[in-house]
């Protein structure tokens, strides 16, 4: 029995051998010709990566140039009094409107009204001395010497008239121009002498916006350039360049710009933060998403596209600006497949198989004539 035992297990492991043998001898034959027909059909051998891509292309825009600023008054003035006196009346109040003309201070007359009448009175008599001492020459009676002090008697009465008379105007202290009393600096009871500060009024229409170009920049701009400004918290307003600094400033180096925007509302105030945008030169760019950035293996920035072999191809770019879009580039040729899904896996010289990314045909085009304010040059 043990005999017969061991004949069936030796049996037993030659047959479990024998189909080991035959499955491999199976699976090699399987591999040759798989092996074969991979030799006859290289593209499936080796698949090509898939990526997506979209047309995008370049338009002209109009490039600009943001600096950080600060909004001044259009012009702004210390009002002083050219004559002594009392304060007796003001005008509007601090931080409110006023017309040219309107007063300001009005300081007492004292004895101006009297000595007025009196200069009045005085030219009345000097001219009829005058005219009687004319009827006189004409008989004789009277010397050219006398005559020409007669005249110079009418003509200083007629000075001291004016004098007065400038005196008393003085004594109302008016607006020379329309804008807002920013301060006063006395009250009903103080007195004044001649030339001491009364009130400082400012006018904010248009309200002057103040920034600093660099020496890269400046040469792209000129009084009567286009440009918007962007207060905290407002809408972008517009207006133009009126004045642009023909010499640098020897601490920063930088130009001094002033943009005037349109306040006739008055609701913007000088002495505020904002963001100043200027048109500049025309260039031809794309706009990109960020995400669509890469480096090269020098580290250099930028895309990557299919060209019409299939195979992928990297072009360096330069970001000239950013918008809600996305960010402005140079260095691309005005129309490109861009890879959108896929590039992170992708070298340059690879062949892939692009298919235009899902929404529509692939076409790209978003527009870059745009009005200022929506592409920055930092």
């Amino acid at each position: 029995m043990k005999r017969i035992a061991l004949s069936n297990s030796v049996l037993l492991a030659a047959g479990l051998l024998g189909a080991v043998v035959v499955w491999m001898l199976t699976g090699l034959g399987r591999n040759d010709a798989a092996t074969t027909t991979d030799a006859a059909n290289p593209a499936r051998a080796t698949e090509r990566p898939r990526v997506a891509v979209r047309t995008s292309r370049a338009k002209a825009i109009t490039r600009e140039i943001v600096v950080s600023g600060r909004t001044e008054p259009n012009r702004s003035v210390e009002l002083r009094a050219e004559t002594e006196g009392r304060v007796v009346a003001l005008g509007a109040a601090r931080g409110a409107p006023i017309e040219a003309g309107a007063r300001v201070i009005g300081l007492d007359m004292r004895d101006r009204q009297a000595r007025l009448e009196e200069a009045r009175a005085l030219i009345d008599y000097a001219e009829l001395q005058f005219a009687a001492a004319r009827k006189l020459q004409e008989k004789q009676f009277v010397s050219q010497t006398q005559m020409a002090d007669l005249a110079s008697r009418v003509v200083g009465a007629r000075a001291a008239l004016e004098r007065i008379e400038l005196e008393v105007a003085n004594t109302t202290i008016v607006a020379p121009f329309d804008g807002m009393l920013q301060d006063r600096a006395v009250e009903i009871g103080d007195y004044v002498n001649s030339g001491d500060k009364v009130a400082e009024l400012v006018d904010i229409d248009p309200l002057i916006v103040v920034g600093e170009v660099s020496e890269r920049d400046i040469h792209k701009l000129a009084v009567g350039t286009k440009g918007t400004a962007r207060l905290i918290e407002a809408e972008p307003v517009e207006g133009e360049l009126r004045y642009v600094s023909p010499v640098a400033s020897e601490s920063t180096r930088t130009f001094r710009v002033e943009l005037a925007v349109p306040n006739a509302d008055r609701r913007m105030r000088a002495g505020m933060t904002a963001e100043i945008r200027l048109a500049a030169d025309q260039i031809t760019a794309h706009v990109l998403s960020p995400a669509l950035l890469t480096l090269d293996d020098a580290g250099a920035i930028g895309v990557k596209a299919v060209d019409d072999t299939d195979r992928v191809v990297f072009y360096p770019v330069e970001v000239v600006g950013s918008s809600d879009d996305g960010i402005t580039v140079t260095g691309l040729p005005e129309e490109i497949q861009l890879i959108t899904v896929g590039q992170g896996f992708v070298r340059p010289g690879d062949l892939v198989d692009a298919s235009f990314e899902s929404g529509g045909a692939g076409v790209s085009e978003v527009s870059m004539e745009t009005s200022p304010g929506q592409h920055a040059v930092r």
